[in-house]
């Protein structure tokens, strides 16, 4: 199969292409090649600026918080990364059934879809909120995040209370990514992105500038996402989309409870894959140190930058498969799926191995000569990196079929283990070994089984169709 890069003239030309007549079926292929490619390219310039701004940003915030407490910072950022899962998986059951309406063209249902999903993440959000001031007061924090100097002794407390209570709200916002992934107009959140980054980095420096203070600072970058998403959501719903509006009238406790059932096995697997996936730079921060995790985590953001791919052409995938699912186009689905595996793959490789080649000259230019890191971590991390671009367009075809319980199965026992033997490993032989065991069990277990059920699964509709 010739593999080509994703962004080229026929890209650039199908993007702006007026919309498609959707009533054939070669239509409805080129209108969901027009919203990926679309899609695709507000991802892009997205992602330009996530690898751009931190250039400009990093350095700026690494020395004005200092060392300990960017680690601190970190660490209290990882800990928290447990509130993916309080949406109640809510948002990939949004995205899943969204999706299957669009496909059958029901604007009834989808407004039901989100009418539910949002009266019920609010109502969760209250409830958090609840529990969170009731046990704030009570809670060692710079205990329990590690902080070992005066000054990240005497901020921890309050660094949680201004990166947790952002996120309580963002749960029922952050939904109108969702919504926009399932109906494949993720190009609108994009552009919303977009201009959060520029607003971002105006802050940042502006506060560091005027010396506003290091609370402000981390308080200003945990705000602003969600005041975007608000915003976003705002518009699109009273403006753009006004026929999918929600509205808490359209609540059933019927509906409600299907969504739930979805999303509770979504909010399993969410549980277990931040475990599994994200809790690095905790693990760091609880077996060495907030120095160590202050590197760790940067080193994880020049990791993530090598596979930029994944969230650029994957992403969109999933409202795009259960769309062409819903009406019958498996040989679509099965095709694009493959081709897109490959070229995200072998893009991310090639990025991967100039970047770790090129680390320490980053590095050096991009935080100067002291700035001390685990090469051995950044290759593993890297190599995690590929084996995801790989497996990735794989794991949307089964979210689009809302087939969770296997991969719940996969993560149930990828999730215990790699989480127990990067605790203790790291202890006796040091921090690389923390990607290392990620991606060697997540290439065994997660992507070897993932890659199997998705065909599987394809096949049996494939001949039902």
């Amino acid at each position: 199969m010739k593999i080509k890069f994703p962004i080229n003239r026929d890209t650039l030309t199908i993007a702006f292409h007026p919309p498609y007549d959707t009533s054939t079926d070669k239509g409805r292929s080129n209108e969901r090649r027009r919203r990926i490619a679309l899609t695709a390219l507000t991802s892009v310039i997205c992602k330009v600026l996530s690898m751009a701004i931190p250039l400009i940003t990093l350095r700026i915030t690494y020395n004005y918080l200092s060392p300990e407490v960017y680690g601190l910072w970190s660490a209290v950022t990882t800990f928290f990364a447990l509130f993916a899962f309080s949406d109640l998986g809510l948002g990939n059951g949004l995205q899943t059934k969204l999706s299957q309406a669009s496909g059958k063209d029901d604007i009834e249902l989808a407004r039901k879809v989100i009418s539910n999903t949002y009266s019920i993440l609010w109502i969760v959000a209250l409830v958090l909120l609840v529990i969170f001031f009731s046990i704030y007061p009570f809670v060692d924090w710079a205990k329990l995040l590690n902080a070992q100097n005066d000054e990240t002794i005497v901020l921890a407390t309050s660094v949680v209370f201004v990166i947790v209570i952002p996120r309580i709200f963002a749960i029922p916002v952050a939904i109108i990514q969702r919504t926009q992934n399932a109906l494949q107009e993720a190009y609108r959140y994009n552009t919303w992105s977009i201009v959060g980054y520029l607003l971002n980095v105006l802050g940042i420096v502006i506060i560091a500038k005027l010396d506003l203070g290091k609370l402000t600072l981390l308080a200003f970058s945990s705000i602003l996402s969600v005041l975007v998403a608000f915003l976003n959501m705002v518009i699109y719903f009273r403006f753009q989309r006004k026929e999918l509006h929600f509205s808490f009238k359209l609540f059933e406790l019927k509906f409600a409870k299907d969504l739930l059932k979805l999303g509770f096995f979504f909010s399993i697997l969410s549980i277990l894959t931040t475990i599994g996936l994200a809790m690095d730079t905790f693990i760091v921060a609880k077996t060495l140190n907030l120095k160590e995790a202050a590197s760790y985590s940067i080193i994880y953001r020049l990791a993530a930058i090598f596979a930029a791919v994944i969230t650029i052409f994957s992403i969109p995938l999933w409202g795009a498969n259960g769309e062409a699912i819903a009406r019958g186009d498996v040989k679509w689905v099965q095709k694009n799926t493959k081709k897109m595996s490959l070229t995200l793959g072998i893009i991310t490789l090639i990025i991967s191995v100039l970047g770790v080649s090129l680390s320490k000259f980053i590095f050096r230019i991009w935080l100067g000569e002291d700035f001390q890191f685990s090469f051995w971590a950044l290759l593993w991390l890297a190599i995690m990196k590929v084996i995801l671009s790989f497996i990735s367009p794989y794991f949307m075809v089964l979210n689009a079929l809302g087939v969770v319980k296997k991969q719940i199965v996969l993560f149930a026992i990828y999730t215990p283990l790699v989480f127990v033997l990067k605790y203790y490993l790291s202890i006796h032989f040091g921090v690389a070994m923390i990607p290392m065991i990620g991606s060697v069990l997540y290439l065994l277990i997660i992507a070897t089984g993932t890659y199997y059920i998705s065909n599987k699964e394809l096949n049996k509709l494939s001949h039902r169709c």
